[in-house]
């Protein structure tokens, strides 16, 4: 089966992993797979390091147009403006592959695939990650809110099926009228084959902290509101009952300076040790280096990727107790979680894993059983959308 897929990110940071991933997928299950990314390098052939800016949802950085910083309404009027060369090039794409369908990874303003699928007569899947004229208008500067309200949610009622990755996200959309069965509940995956208990972290953590260090960590891309400062915070105040504890943060991002800042106030610079920026390929071996991995908060509708690649690395996890996080984990079973930004909660649960080994071991197994049984998969996920558009053509797991 020809498939078509159109994104209009710069094939980096998370939303790149997804894309290339889940791409992958489709390939490994025997299908074809034609990238359409007008204007942006394509995400399958990237092995970008973890220090890219995200483009769509990126809300703590200002748009920028070839490094130089634009105002938003600027940026609204060039999404909008984008629609006329992708119509024309998924349009071509179309007639000359001849797609069973076309896959679109939604964009603010973006609705070249649609018209695209309508003329052509071509069934449209649009995955949505976030409701971004919401976290825009939260997070951002949204000029041209209720015109981006109302293509968001005419896109995903008209979609011939809408993926979001958590039931969150989902409901937020229901209560603005998009019927539920357009809606598929599809949470984020992971790749078995790279992110598994065997991976081994030893050579990372030779190069970052002493043989016998607790090592708690945090992994991906840094933005203020990841909370990585309560971490920090939560790691400081264990840092007396707990001399073997180290804090490990991988990965590099806007929030960074400020939490070097931090750690020196803190008087915490021989305890928590800052990789910056670290190859794809290697964060399987990092995220195995660590005994405890935090998710130290995450937006209400999101479905982390860093949460499954903890979970499949057979961590022990900590996260904040959220309806999305709670859609994935269970307190006590495959992870630990905390009333959401409250780090002394945060520190108590740390304080109960570095304290009690077979807690820490059970988790960890748990975490990875999890995973498994779930089926929280790109290939799993690859077989889900394929099911869901041509069900005669795959024997996927069931919607949700």
């Amino acid at each position: 089966m020809k498939i078509l897929y159109h994104h209009r990110t710069r094939g980096e940071d998370a939303q790149g992993i997804h894309i290339r991933a889940l791409c992958d997928a489709f390939r490994d299950l025997g299908h074809e797979v034609h990238m359409v990314a007008p204007l942006q390098r394509r995400a399958e052939t990237s092995n970008a390091p973890l220090t890219a800016k995200a483009d769509e949802g990126d809300t703590d950085a200002r748009p920028t147009l070839k490094g130089v910083p634009i105002p938003f309404w600027f940026y609204e009027l060039l999404s909008l403006t984008y629609n006329g060369p992708a119509f024309a090039l998924l349009l071509w794409a179309v007639l000359r592959h001849r797609p069973a369908f076309i896959y679109e990874r939604y964009s603010l303003f973006s609705f070249a695939g649609r018209l695209v699928a309508w003329l052509t007569r071509r069934p449209l899947v649009l995955e949505v990650n976030a409701p971004l004229s919401l976290e825009l208008q939260t997070h951002g500067d949204l000029v041209l809110r209720g015109l981006a309200q109302r293509i968001e949610d005419w896109l995903c009622r008209s979609a011939t099926r809408t993926i979001v990755v958590t039931q969150a996200m989902a409901d937020i959309f229901a209560e603005r009228g998009v019927p539920r069965t357009r809606l598929m509940v599809m949470p984020n995956g992971v790749d078995g084959a790279r992110f598994n208990p065997q991976v081994d972290g030893c050579a990372v953590r030779e190069r970052y902290v002493p043989a016998d260090a607790r090592v708690v960590g945090f992994v991906g891309w840094i933005r203020p509101w990841h909370g990585v400062d309560g971490l920090i915070h939560a790691c400081t105040a264990l840092a007396g009952a707990h001399p073997d504890l180290h804090l490990l943060i991988v990965g590099d991002g806007p929030a960074v300076p400020g939490l070097r800042k931090l750690v020196v106030d803190l008087k915490m610079d021989g305890r928590v040790h800052f990789t910056g920026p670290v190859e794809r390929d290697a964060i399987p071996a990092h995220i195995a280096a660590l005994d405890i991995a935090v998710q130290p908060d995450v937006t209400d509708y999101a479905s982390p990727i860093k949460l499954f690649e903890y979970l499949a690395l057979g961590r022990a996890v900590v996260a904040p107790d959220k309806p999305n996080i709670r859609e994935v984990v269970r307190h006590d079973h495959s992870a630990l979680l905390f009333p959401p930004r409250d780090w002394g909660a945060l520190a108590d649960r740390l304080d109960a894993l570095l304290t009690d080994d077979a807690v820490r071991a059970r988790l960890g197994r748990q975490a990875a059983t999890l995973v498994e049984e779930g089926g929280y998969t790109w290939q799993a996920n690859a077989r889900h959308v394929i099911a869901s558009v041509c069900p005669e053509d795959a024997g996927a797991r069931g919607t949700a």
